[in-house]
Formats: structure tokens, C-alpha cells, sequence
């Protein structure tokens, strides 16, 4: 079967890990992979290197961005409508909300003018969503500009994946698909080297660590609000906080912490490249999202044996085993982490005053997190899920 999977950008975070691993893990004998991948912001982090020596055939596409732009998208759509023409899929699989849109958009006109207008070459098309970005990214306006558009393209595509059962619903509910066009089908991850961590040794002050993208809808200010409460209630359990990552807010959040007096609670470490690195110093792992599908920052920290406390948006009550409502300024102890309502600063630095002063309630949830996650989310499951979905195409059309 030959699929052609397209993806906006190989920037750190859960959509390029999952590209990646069916980029290089599908059966060659089975899948031929074309991966058609846009450009990352240079803030980002790249995760390029991932695919680039992988067995999918890699097309680098200049001209799809994160950030909407008429011509350049053009240019892209344009790009991509070249490469189909040029491969013949059997499958189209697309991957993030601006190359769901180019491809697929490319895909229908593949399939109605193009080759796949033949009998019996109409290629497939699937979408991934990761998550979403009609709430929460753009004005009231646009996102429901955005959802229209998305409700006609899902209309027309063949199979519609979610990452959680909570994504498919929101998704659902605004009229995007039909509840038998759906699967949901979770992330995966290769824990391989994450096992291989001790558990944190308990010792004074508790580390906790934001890891990802600072941008807007991730809320990182609301990680430094936590930090600078507790600090300023002079806690028995002193907490220090490391943020991993870097993005377009990186600037301003150094300097709140410098307007706050803070620099002492407060690391700032870029990206890190090293996953054991990243997690072997840290107690906990904070997720402040206004908007989320599953995080993967937390499946590997729950794969690595850390504690997660993360808003309740998304996927995130899925994974950590809570649904239900939480009250402002305290948390709810889920099966397998804490949640807090979204952009409760006092919520957050409860929650993890909480934790610092409670090893066993520690232990407890990290190792009922890491148990779960090692059973649900590995890759090889992911791959299964995949193949078997990809082995249906007769039934999906």
C-alpha cells in the first residue's frame, strides 16, 4: 500500500513523535511511506532528524507554515497537489490542522479530476486530530470560520481519528463528522529509555518542570503565578520550578520572573534533546494548558515514574482518570495524577504544595501513571492500531 503522510511541522511536541513512529515503523513489506513535511518556526525546536535517515520517502515543503498566509499556502497546496499527482497514493493520511486542510483539500481534487478519479485508484483519506484548534486559539470569529471549513472537509474524508475519547466528542458536538466515520486511537511512545529511570530520590526542595511550547495556549505564566504563591507562604516544602523549553514567550516569562524576585525558584533550560535528561531531576511535571489533546509531555512523564498535575482540558481527564468538576482554588486527586481547573494559579500551587510534602501520595500516583500509560501507550500498539486501520481501506471507503 502506498500511503502519503503529511504533516505541518516536525516541531517538538506529540504530533511529530507520532509521525515519526509510523514514518519508521510501519512494515516496509506492507507500507510504502511518502512523508510530505512543512517548516518549523524557528523557536520551535525541530524534530526533523527523527525521519530524515527513516525508510518514508521525505519531501520537504518550504512553503507550508504554521501561520496562515494566502500566497504561501498557495504555494504549498500547489506543492502537495504535484507530489500526489506524482506518487498515486493509495492512502492520504494528514496529520495538524493546516495540513489536514491543504491535504485533504488536495486529496479531493486528486481523487475527482486527478488519477484517483480512475476506478479502483481512489486513494483514501484519513485525519488525525491531535487535538484541535477551534477553541481557544483565534477570535470568536475565525474559529467559526475554522469549524465551518472543517465540518465541509470532514464530510469528505473517509475516516476520522481522535487521540481520545474526549476529542472526538468536543469534535462531534460541533457538528464535525459522523460518529461512524470516527476511531479513536492513542498516542504512542517508545519507552524504552525512560524505564531505565530510578525514581526521584525524595529529597528537599520538590522539583517540578513545565516541558514544552511557550505559546499562548500552553499558559506557561500560570506555571510562575504557582511558583511565586508558594514561595511567598514560605512552605515547610520548599518547591523549585524548571521550565523546559523555549518558544515566543520565553523572554517575557524571564523577565516576569525577575519582576516577581523569583530567580531562585526558577530555572530556565531551553529544549533538551536527552528525554532522560529531561525528566531524571524532576519530582513532577506540569502541564498549564488552555487547551489540549493528550499531552505527550505527560505520558512520557508518567512513563518515566514522575507525578503529573496538568488543567483539566482535553484529553488530559482521559488520561489521568478523572471527569467531573473541580472547584476554584483547590485540585482533584485523579487515578493517576492531580488536575486543576484551567488558569487557576492558587488550584496549581495547592496542588503542588500538596505533593511536596507528601512522598507516599507521590509514589502512589506516579506508579499507578506509569503503569497505565506503559500498557496503553506504547508504540507497538500504536503500530497495530495503524496497520490494522490502514488493512480496512475496502471497508472505510
Amino acid at each position: 500500500m502506498k500511503v502519503v503522510r503529511l504533516v505541518t511541522r516536525m516541531n517538538m511536541g506529540g504530533p511529530s513523535l507520532h509521525v515519526a513512529l509510523l514514518s519508521n515503523g510501519l512494515d516496509p513489506a506492507r507500507f510504502s511511506t511518502s512523508l510530505l513535511v512543512g517548516e518549523t518556526d524557528p523557536d520551535e525546536g525541530s524534530r526533523l532528524a527523527w525521519v530524515r535517515e527513516g525508510p518514508a520517502r521525505l519531501f520537504i515543503i518550504g512553503s507550508l507554515r504554521r501561520a496562515m498566509h494566502p500566497g504561501r499556502d498557495l504555494k504549498a497546496f500547489r506543492e502537495i497537489l504535484r507530489i500526489l499527482w506524482k506518487e498515486q497514493p493509495d492512502l492520504i493520511h494528514t496529520h495538524m490542522a493546516k495540513a489536514g486542510a491543504l491535504g485533504r483539500l488536495a486529496g479531493i481534487l486528486y481523487n475527482r479530476c486527478g488519477p484517483g478519479r480512475r476506478p479502483g485508484k481512489r486513494a483514501l483519506l484519513v485525519h488525525t486530530f491531535h487535538g484541535h484548534v477551534l477553541e481557544g486559539y483565534f477570535s470568536p470569529g475565525v474559529s467559526r470560520a475554522f469549524t465551518a471549513i472543517e465540518r465541509w472537509l470532514s464530510r469528505r474524508t473517509d475516516c476520522l481519528i481522535a487521540v481520545s475519547e474526549t476529542i472526538r466528542d468536543q469534535l462531534l458536538a460541533k457538528g464535525i463528522g459522523k460518529a461512524a466515520q470516527w476511531k479513536v486511537i492513542a498516542l504512542g511512545v517508545d519507552f524504552s529509555d525512560l524505564g531505565s529511570l530510578p525514581a526521584p530520590n525524595g529529597a528537599k526542595p520538590f522539583r517540578c518542570g513545565l516541558v514544552g511550547r511557550l505559546v499562548p495556549i500552553k499558559n506557561p505564566a500560570l506555571f510562575l503565578q504557582a511558583l511565586e504563591s508558594i514561595s511567598r507562604g514560605h512552605s515547610e516544602n520548599p518547591v523549585r520550578g524548571r521550565v523546559i523549553g523555549d518558544g515566543p514567550l520565553r523572554r517575557e516569562m524571564e523577565e516576569t520572573v525577575r519582576r516577581m524576585g523569583i530567580e531562585s525558584v526558577v530555572s530556565f533550560t531551553g529544549w533538551q534533546d536527552d528525554r532522560k535528561r529531561c525528566y531524571e531531576d524532576l519530582d513532577a511535571v506540569c502541564v498549564t494548558s488552555r487547551n489540549e489533546g493528550t499531552p505527550l509531555t505527560l505520558i512520557e512523564a508518567m512513563g518515566a515514574g514522575r507525578v503529573v498535575v496538568s488543567t483539566a482540558v482535553g484529553g488530559v481527564g482521559d488520561l489521568l482518570g478523572f471527569q467531573g468538576e473541580i472547584q476554584p482554588g483547590t485540585f482533584r486527586t485523579a487515578d493517576r495524577g492531580l488536575l486543576v481547573r484551567d488558569g487557576d494559579a492558587k488550584g496549581l500551587a495547592s496542588a503542588l504544595e500538596t505533593l511536596a510534602g507528601d512522598p507516599s501520595l507521590r509514589r502512589r500516583i506516579a506508579e499507578a501513571g506509569r503503569s497505565y500509560v506503559r500498557e496503553r501507550y506504547s508504540h507497538t500498539r500504536l503500530l497495530k492500531d495503524i496497520s490494522d486501520l490502514y488493512d480496512q481501506k475496502e471497508q472505510l471507503q
